[in-house]
């Protein structure tokens, strides 16, 4: 005979006020993710024109319309950096863990847009290839790192809650 357990819709490990300093941080990441993608964006246009090859699009500034595409997609890529890298951390302080939690999602935002231009970029020679790829990841690794020093101070300063600290 099977016991029936009833799926419960609070989960066992987070609080409200874990998942309230969540959004907290998901919000402050996305805002974050937003100003830092124009800071680079900008850099990435001075830089377009005295680099001799041509850089991958990510954070090329275009047309309106594509341009709130990629400020949603970069503010909900912020978002979800932000809630998971206030889990990954805690109250640790593992240099390695905190740069490699920069350095996974870095690395996934770029193969992505490496992966998208393969047919371009495989008529490039290999130097110029890994010029431009390691460009669009030192982007990436920019973009991130401003959303976690900005995390970072907020945790210190207590405007938001380590996980796990947070009481209901």
């Amino acid at each position: 005979m099977q016991s029936f357990h009833p799926i419960s819709t609070e989960s066992e490990h987070l609080s409200v006020a874990d998942r309230i300093e969540s959004f907290k941080a998901g919000f402050l990441g996305a805002i974050a993710s937003v100003f830092a993608f124009f800071a680079i964006a900008l850099l990435h246009h001075f830089l377009q024109n005295f680099l001799p090859v041509q850089l991958i699009s990510s954070f090329e500034l275009s047309s309106p319309f594509i341009l709130l595409i990629k400020l949603g997609m970069i503010g909900f890529s912020g978002f979800l950096f932000a809630v998971t890298y206030r889990y990954i951390v805690r109250r640790d302080r593992n240099s390695h863990l905190k740069s490699g939690a920069i350095l996974a999602f870095a690395c996934i935002r770029s193969f992505g847009a490496i992966d998208r231009d393969l047919p371009t970029l495989t008529l490039l020679p290999l130097v110029q290839l890994a010029l431009v790829s390691a460009f669009l990841l030192l982007e990436n690794v920019a973009w991130l790192a401003i959303v976690q020093s900005l995390l970072e101070t907020s945790i210190q300063n207590k405007w938001i809650a380590a996980f796990g600290s947070a009481k209901d």
